[in-house]
């Protein structure tokens, strides 16, 4: 064979020819040495003399820029990937290409986020205001899909990959997370030689927590989940005022005239959205005036309709642990956010990206309504509605000494205090106080003992 070969070509010339592709940062080497370089010669005896070696390889670039890390605000992402035969050969034979999308290996996240694949002239065509052509191929990642075609040596083909999550809802838990990695796999073919490459990236999800049903029935408190040694923060319709446009804050909390710290949770025109209305005035509604921008401010404004079915009014409870939520807006995607400090007033509340942030949670306690106390059976009772964020603890105020005098179940709608247990810090008027269990004063009271049992008085404050 050596004879015939001399015979055939008497001064061979010697090149090298490299098909090539190159996984982003990473070139795979798949066919190499003599041997191979003396198959692919012969397969282009027509156009190249002797071949000391060949290698055939497939090269991605830029796949990463399909990685994404989803919020509550931002469920779809476009990247691109470019495919290149950089062969180095005097060839001109083209080599077949295979390339397959899917995840590597099985994901939740993979089988909720949709990709729209199609090719393009420029990787600079793939942003997030390209048009998905009627041309593309969709499907879930989960599904996958395979695209061929076919390069000469130095072409390029070049993809938009769109990935888009259809609603927050489908990808919410309770961790607020999930991952999955999207992957690329290339291969090449020439006659009877092939070399493949892979190339993967990440997509997550981000604080984008499961969302929970709030109580619709009752007032609440609804206080940012921090406190400093002077006060605890209650949300707070500025002022007191009832006029549509005024800004809503985190105040001190109030322990009386707090109408307009109390709010209820009412069904709006979206399921699992709901609105917030003040009762200092109930016809006005918690509102991101109608803004998709991060650190647009918060205000109460004029109802939009019964139920409200304007997304700007609209609020979705995401439960990030237990009794902690934060309030994601259904028009921007946006958390609900409490300005940070010490002061009695912090200043208004904004909307700004989900971030995980403690001024992003909040903490939800009922208010106590028709709330009574009496004294009977040498005892003072106190009744409320039902409520739900129990169980509390009736917390006497004795000569500059708190004690806790009661505990009650969970979803007590009472409690009473024998009269004994007042009467021994002596005859006189204590102050009474009701704490919930998110440390959240929800009643005052007042109890009077009196020496053998006579003329003994309470009272009960709602604080309203």
């Amino acid at each position: 064979m050596k004879r015939f070969l001399r015979r055939l070509i008497p001064s061979p010339r010697t090149t090298s020819g490299k098909l090539g592709i190159v996984a982003f940062l990473t070139t795979f080497i798949v066919l190499a040495g003599s041997t191979a370089g003396y198959a692919y010669w012969q397969s282009n005896l027509s156009t190249t003399s002797t071949v000391g070696a060949a290698d055939l390889t497939l090269s991605t670039s830029n796949f990463t820029s399909v990685g994404y890390t989803f919020g509550n605000d931002s469920l779809v992402t476009t990247g691109s990937v470019t495919v290149t035969n950089s062969t180095v050969t005097t060839s001109t034979q083209s080599g077949a290409v295979s390339l397959v999308f899917g995840p590597n290996g099985a994901s939740t996240l993979a089988s909720k986020v949709t990709l729209a694949l199609w090719s393009t002239a420029s990787a600079a065509d793939c942003t997030a205001a390209a048009t998905v052509p009627g041309s593309a191929t969709t499907v879930l990642w989960s599904t996958g899909t395979t695209v061929t075609t076919s390069l000469a040596t130095n072409a390029s083909a070049v993809y938009c990959l769109r990935s888009s999550i259809a609603s927050r809802e489908t990808v919410a838990t309770s961790g607020g997370t999930l991952t999955f990695a999207p992957k690329i796999t290339g291969t090449i073919t020439l006659g009877t030689f092939t070399g493949s490459a892979t190339a993967t990236t990440t997509q997550s999800t981000q604080y984008i927590y499961s969302s929970v049903t709030p109580d619709t029935t009752h007032w609440n408190w609804i206080r940012p989940n921090f406190t400093n040694a002077s006060y605890n923060y209650c949300l707070d319709v500025s002022g007191a005022a009832t006029t549509s446009g005024t800004i809503v804050i985190s105040y001190g909390c109030k322990t009386s005239g707090a109408s307009n710290q109390n709010w209820k949770f009412t069904a709006s025109g979206s399921t699992g959205y709901f609105t917030i209305q003040p009762r200092n005035s109930t016809g006005l509604r918690v509102d991101n005036g109608s803004s998709t921008a991060s650190g647009a401010g918060v205000s109460v404004i004029t109802a939009a309709g019964t139920p409200s079915t304007a997304k700007n009014q609209q609020w979705q409870l995401q439960q990030v642990s237990a009794g902690v939520y934060q309030f994601v807006n259904a028009l921007s995607g946006l958390c609900l956010t409490t300005p940070s400090g010490a002061s009695q007033n912090l200043g208004q509340l904004t909307q700004t990206a989900c971030s995980g942030s403690q001024l992003q949670q909040y903490l939800i306690s009922q208010a106590f309504e028709s709330f009574t106390c009496q004294v009977a059976n040498n005892n003072f009772t106190w009744a409320w509605t039902t409520a739900t964020t129990g169980p509390y603890q009736v917390i006497v105020t004795h000569g500059g000494t708190n004690t806790v005098v009661a505990n009650t179940v969970a979803t007590a709608s009472g409690v009473s205090v024998p009269y004994a247990t007042i009467s021994a810090y002596g005859t006189g008027t204590y102050t009474v106080t009701f704490v919930d269990t998110n440390g959240t004063t929800v009643g005052l009271g007042s109890v009077t003992a009196n020496f053998l049992n006579l003329g003994n008085s309470c009272t009960a404050n709602d604080l309203q």
